[in-house]
């Protein structure tokens, strides 16, 4: 069986969990069609690169499609699956006006909505038919799903939740852990890992934290990931009277090590898909404090895994945090809890191997 995989510019958590997906399913001839600068992530995986960006750039667009066009003349794959809304615009223009008879999509982030009413219309006219050529799309939750059902039958459409491996996050120790950001021992750390991007809303955490630590002032912030944002967040940090208490660690491949020194887990984005940092911190028995989205119910259980606050109110994360940290004994709970429910429903293995049935079934 070959597949061709399209996958639009990515970073974080889509990369995370294609990478799960290569891990788990060595054996399927998995071909890679990407932006160039994804070649050396995808490994020893045949790789073709693809003049793929984000955002619509109509001469650009054109070319990606003619472009991929002929590499799906030349590997004549069983099974096209597209990733990223991006990458299925493409797919689906570069397989028209012939479908092909096993077109998959995975849709990992919610549906975009446009401020202006002509706009949105246009959006769900190319969505409509975008959705439509496909024979299945896969949403990594079910809120992604209910929006996606708005235009096609809803027989077309499954979740897969993303997964993880919890046992990486067994390994590492919380004094250890500590000892590289010079951080004391009996000092509070709240941390968080996500693209530097408006749609995380990492300004109101900035501005959650600086209320925070008027009361516990033993409080640090540490920030893993990178992105346009990071010298607009930095400067706003500096603004607040932050500078010594937040570390902007860019992007790091020992998220793992690093939780396992963090007392909770806080994510304050706008828009969400669904998120796999918030699993991580599930996994390394964190208590949670996360904008009350719809898919972000759907991994945090309020009350007994952490706390989901209204997004955009630093008062609100100010509030649930203070109320986490000024209990150990209910946030170390919190944290069992999370990880009892990360090893039941979020498990990298039942995602692997749906992935698989799914592809596999297609054929029979």
């Amino acid at each position: 069986m070959k597949i061709l995989w399209v996958v639009r510019p990515a970073q974080g958590g889509i990369l995370q969990h294609l990478q799960s997906l290569l891990r788990g399913i060595p054996d399927l001839d998995i071909v890679l069609v990407a932006p160039r600068d994804l070649q050396d992530w995808a490994g020893s995986r045949r790789f073709f690169p693809l003049d793929l960006v984000d955002g619509l750039h109509l001469r650009r667009d054109l070319a990606a499609t003619r472009q991929l066009r002929r590499v799906l003349r030349k590997e004549k794959p069983d099974v096209v699956h597209a990733h990223g809304l991006k990458a299925a615009l493409i797919t689906s223009m570069a397989l028209a006006p012939f479908r092909h008879p096993h077109f998959l999509f995975t849709a990992h982030n919610s549906l975009p909505q446009r401020s202006s009413k002509i706009s949105q219309w246009g959006t769900n006219a190319v969505q409509r038919w975008m959705f439509n050529s496909m024979n299945t799309i896969i949403s990594v939750s079910d809120a992604v799903r209910e929006q996606i059902v708005r235009y096609v039958p809803e027989r077309k459409v499954l979740t897969i939740h993303n997964g993880i491996a919890s046992s990486a996050f067994d390994a590492y120790s919380h004094d250890a852990s500590r000892t590289p950001l010079g951080i004391d021992l009996d000092d509070q750390i709240v941390g968080t890992v996500a693209r530097l991007i408006p749609e995380k809303g990492l300004s109101t955490l900035l501005e959650a934290m600086s209320l925070v630590m008027k009361i516990l002032p033993r409080l640090h912030l540490v920030i893993v990931g990178d992105g346009p944002e990071r010298s607009r967040l930095q400067r706003y940090a500096h603004k607040l009277g932050l500078n010594s208490r937040v570390r902007f660690l860019g992007w790091r491949d020992d998220v793992p090590a690093l939780m396992a020194g963090w007392d909770c887990f806080a994510l304050p984005s706008l828009s969400e898909g669904f998120n796999l940092s918030i699993l991580e911190a599930m996994a390394s028995r964190l208590p949670v404090v996360a904008s009350d989205l719809p898919t972000l119910h759907e991994a945090v259980v309020p009350g007994k895994g952490g706390l989901l606050v209204r997004p955009g109110s630093a008062p609100d994360f100010a509030a649930a945090l203070l109320h986490i940290l000024k209990a150990p004994e209910k946030a170390r709970a919190m944290g069992e809890f999370n990880r009892q429910r990360v090893d039941t429903y979020f498990d990298e293995e039942r995602m692997v191997r749906c992935t698989r049935a799914l592809y596999e079934g297609l054929l029979t």
